[in-house]
């Protein structure tokens, strides 16, 4: 079995036990690092992105081979240790989203040298997905004003008598400002994370134009999801119910919108394997 062919590789020194328990501590440090400073969404997030990566290596650990060299390892060595020298200090929020990916990629020097960067893409294409995208998207853009102009639409539609100002959103009895936070980004990139999870887990036989359709489709959907809790809002606001403002906004509440948008991906998901599954020849199916 692939378990005890496992086993039998390792010993208390050989360089797959030593990856392994230094994998876990680089893991270990990160986790306790997001759930100490980190927003309940990406704790969540970086477990499961996390826990993805450990279960890739582990589905095909009998076919891999820990030979990397000096340079290699000296680098993936240097890499990490800033990593760890820097987690011991202050540790802003994009320093923790970017963490994954550059640990992932020191580890996978370590293991394997400069070919570790092929053998592990996968890995890799998933802990960048993990929060990188969230931290390029927010320096490159802001779509704030979008998202204000998006929600003011779906506040006149559902018949409010709504005014947008710029980022700003006006109802009688209250206004909200639809900061670079309430833009959308965070919910974006979460499942433009999570559609790539789906396509590493699950062996679509899918061509690559048809793959794309899911990560497009889980940007449009965070961005209408976040649309939705920023109407969400601006009704609570107008209508003075502070408590339940709170609670949408920082509170449990928030993670609803996170959980919806994970659920319509996931139908979506459904219906995109249904489409694209092979069609069987007519004498097949009798």
């Amino acid at each position: 079995m692939k378990q005890q062919a496992f086993f039998k590789r390792i010993s208390l020194s050989s360089p797959a036990f030593l990856l392994i328990v230094l994998g876990v501590a680089v893991i270990a440090i990160h986790l306790t690092l997001m759930f100490k400073t980190g927003s309940s969404d990406r704790q969540i997030t970086s477990t499961l992105f996390w826990l993805t990566a450990a279960y890739l290596i582990w589905e095909r650990q009998d076919r891999l081979e820990f030979q990397t060299g000096l340079v290699a390892s000296v680098f993936g060595a240097i890499l990490l240790a800033m990593l760890l020298l820097k987690s011991t200090g202050y540790c802003e929020d994009s320093f923790l989203i970017g963490y994954p990916f550059l640990a992932g990629i020191a580890l996978a020097l370590i293991a394997s040298g400069f070919r570790g960067l092929r053998i592990y893409w996968r890995e890799l294409v998933l802990l960048f997905f993990s929060g990188i995208p969230e931290v390029l998207l927010s320096k490159l853009t802001d779509p704030a004003p979008i998202t204000a102009q998006f929600a003011s639409s779906m506040l006149w539609y559902s018949g409010y008598a709504v005014t947008q100002r710029g980022i700003y959103l006006d109802l009688p009895g209250g206004s909200i400002e639809v900061y670079s936070g309430c833009s959308g980004v965070v919910a974006m990139t979460q499942l433009l994370g999570m559609s790539v999870l789906f396509l590493m887990l699950l062996p679509l036989p899918w061509k690559w134009f048809q793959k794309l359709i899911l990560p497009v489709a889980a940007i449009a959907i965070g961005f209408l999801v976040n649309a939705m809790r920023v109407s969400l809002m601006a009704i609570l606001v107008a209508q003075k119910q502070m408590k339940a403002f709170e609670y949408w906004h920082d509170g449990s509440g928030s993670l609803v919108f996170s959980v919806i948008g994970t659920f319509v991906l996931v139908i979506l998901l459904k219906i995109l394997i249904e489409l694209f599954a092979p069609k069987l020849p007519q004498e097949e199916l009798e």
